[in-house]
């Protein structure tokens, strides 16, 4: 099925239930990252996006190119600077690359997970404290559209200050 090339523009939309499912997923589609990642949610979540291969998988990309980034959305990273989140760790050293923003506050009601690869593929958990969902490896349309909202949520967000110095 999905070795063969796709001529209707949509591949298999993948159903996944729980952490076992949904890291691997993560890890795969940002593997193929070669230009931009883009994560949405209600913090950065720690199961998917806080742990080695994922950290270098986002180091990887980041380091690639002066026009690769990461661009993240979080209602809030209080949480994430108290585990120790090793991507705000990475953000806080390629500060050119690695972009972390808040929404404004009367968008303050994210409750689901965005993660979109390049302009092809994604992964998305309606209700963030769950890692059930849907992801596609290859799905331009939906990207496209997923990352309109993003953008627009992007426009009308502001910089983490939070994250931007390491204490000592």
């Amino acid at each position: 099925m999905e070795n063969f090339p796709n001529n209707n523009h949509k591949s298999e939309r993948i159903r996944f239930d729980g952490r076992d499912e949904a890291i691997p997923l993560v890890i795969e589609l940002a593997q193929q990252a070669k230009h931009r990642i883009c994560i949405l949610g209600r913090n950065i979540d720690h199961v998917l996006f806080d742990n080695p291969d994922f950290i270098e998988c986002a180091s990887r990309l980041a380091r690639r190119s002066p026009r690769s980034e990461i661009q993240i959305i979080a209602q809030t990273t209080k949480a994430n600077m108290q585990q120790g989140h090793r991507l705000i760790e990475l953000a806080q050293h390629l500060t050119s690359d690695i972009h972390i923003r808040n929404p404004e506050k009367q968008q303050q009601t994210i409750q689901h997970t965005w993660f979109l690869v390049d302009d092809f593929s994604y992964l998305i958990c309606p209700r963030a404290t769950q890692y059930s969902g849907f992801a596609n490896r290859h799905d331009r349309l939906e990207v496209r559209e997923l990352y309109l909202q993003f953008n627009d949520l992007w426009q009308h967000s502001k910089s983490d200050r939070s994250v931007r110095r390491l204490t000592l």
